[in-house]
């Protein structure tokens, strides 16, 4: 005879998503899924780790295609559902700006807001060419193989970031959706812009909302004041 399964009654949390506004429901990890992702956590492979977390945002938040999400409103919503099933702190070792001794600094992830100041979705080039920027996904992310390269370079970073975030380019006689363009297109036209023009793409992109914390502590070592400053999900684990 087969074990039985264990049919416990989970907790029901309410957040809302960032990007949409939307209430969802979910409930906290089951060890099924912590294992998951104590096991991608381990391997430190940055593909290994978003895929978990994806799989566990579906598995744990009702009615949510994780693919479909922001990449901000994954790091939002993966830390508020972290916060219910391992705990409302996580801690982080920060160096003294003064003595650079380790001081370990917790952090109540209840207290993280989403620091947003985006700009308008249409980015005009000039009198007749605009850009209709998007919220990239991770799902555009991990789909480069730039970005996840190994010694890959910062401004390719950059750019291949830019172009996830464009949705597509307007005349006045025609609309280019990005994703059915080839890719030669896509470069050839990335190419042809020039620094003022890639900034004001770019200014979408750094605007873009993004998990943002501060936390003032004292050296243990020497007494100095430091402000710890956490921008981005990586940073809060």
């Amino acid at each position: 005879m087969a074990l039985p399964k264990l049919n416990n009654d989970q907790p029901t949390y309410e957040m809302v998503v960032p990007s949409t506004k939307s209430k969802v429901k979910y409930r906290p990890f089951l060890v099924k899924e912590q294992k998951n992702l104590l096991i991608a956590m381990e391997s430190k492979d940055s593909k290994q780790i978003l895929n978990t977390m994806l799989a566990c945002l579906e598995s744990c938040v009702e009615g949510v295609n994780a693919n479909d999400l922001a990449t901000f409103d994954v790091d939002y919503m993966f830390t508020q559902v972290r916060a219910k099933s391992v705990g409302e702190t996580s801690s982080i070792v920060t160096k003294c700006g003064k003595c650079e001794h380790d001081n370990t600094v917790t952090i109540d992830l209840t207290d993280i807001k989403m620091e947003a100041n985006v700009k308008d979705t249409v980015v005009k080039l000039t009198d007749e060419i605009s850009v209709k920027m998007k919220f990239p996904t991770y799902k555009d992310i991990m789909g480069n193989d730039t970005i996840f390269g190994e010694d890959v370079r910062a401004i390719d970073v950059m750019l291949e970031t830019v172009i996830a975030s464009m949705h597509s380019i307007q005349t006045p006689d025609e609309n280019f959706i990005l994703k059915d363009e080839p890719r030669e297109e896509i470069e050839n036209f990335m190419n042809s812009l020039t620094n003022d023009q890639l900034e004001k793409i770019n200014e979408f992109v750094q605007a873009m909302p993004t998990l943002r914390h501060e936390k003032e502590y004292t050296c243990e070592a020497c007494g100095q004041s430091n402000v710890l400053e956490l921008r981005g999900f990586q940073d809060f684990f």
